[in-house]
């Protein structure tokens, strides 16, 4: 390793491993239609040349998603469909967030003008991103990566040197589709970089060490990344 060369166990060290999916019979059958959601998600991983693809665990309602949190469950990713149980998705983000705080709430839902006017509605919720929900995995791969992202910045971007990707959209259709093509083409860009490594430590460092994609909603937390990771 070179002296500018950053330690590649010291990349992407904190992952997303555990998912709770809150979603209907009918989503149910919708999600896994072509298969069972983790087979098609490690598919998917394997696609793109990652690895260690998360354990998902299913649920109905959000009353039984609330039930497993107060029995001790945990996980590091909730994505909840939108009709899901008496105890409606804002009021379950709220709750959830009171049982797990550092637990990450993700909506996903078909788009319509009534279910938007109600997430605008509900912007004081516990709920962290609203997706629009386009039946394929690709978009629960990109969420995935997205919040690793996040989570990772930081260390791997101000402290290694790793170099980030900003994408500015208020839309919830247009990023819902911007980010799984952008996530695409950055990892396949990645996996041929890595076929070029002259061994397999530079490949396990190609590949934690690709372009970390930041995504911002609002002009202020557009610069407020900008100002943070401008060097990068």
């Amino acid at each position: 390793m070179t002296r500018d060369e950053p330690d590649y166990t010291q990349l992407m060290t904190r992952r997303i491993r555990r998912v709770l999916l809150v979603c209907n019979n009918y989503d149910s059958y919708t999600l896994e239609e072509d298969g069972r959601i983790e087979s098609r998600i490690a598919q998917d991983y394997a696609d793109l040349n990652l690895s260690n693809p998360p354990e998902f665990h299913r649920v109905e309602t959000t009353a039984e998603a609330l039930e497993l949190m107060n029995c001790g469950e945990t996980y590091d990713l909730v994505i909840t469909m939108y009709n899901v149980g008496k105890v409606d998705v804002f009021d379950f983000s709220v709750q959830m967030k009171r049982l797990t705080p550092d637990t990450p709430i993700v909506l996903l839902a078909t788009f319509s003008r009534e279910i938007y006017n109600r997430v605008q509605d509900h912007a004081s919720s516990a709920i962290d991103y609203f997706f629009c929900w386009n039946n394929s995995t690709d978009l629960i791969v990109t969420i995935i990566k997205m919040l690793e992202d996040k989570m990772n910045a930081d260390k791997d971007i101000l402290e290694s040197g790793v170099r980030a990707i900003l994408l500015i959209e208020d839309s919830v259709r247009y990023y819902s589709t911007y980010l799984p093509m952008l996530y695409k083409l950055v990892l396949q860009q990645n996996s041929e970089s890595i076929r070029d490594a002259l061994n397999e430590k530079q490949q396990i460092l190609r590949k934690r060490s690709r372009p970390k994609i930041l995504m911002a909603t609002c002009y202020d937390e557009a610069l407020e990344l900008y100002e943070r990771y401008r060097n990068n």
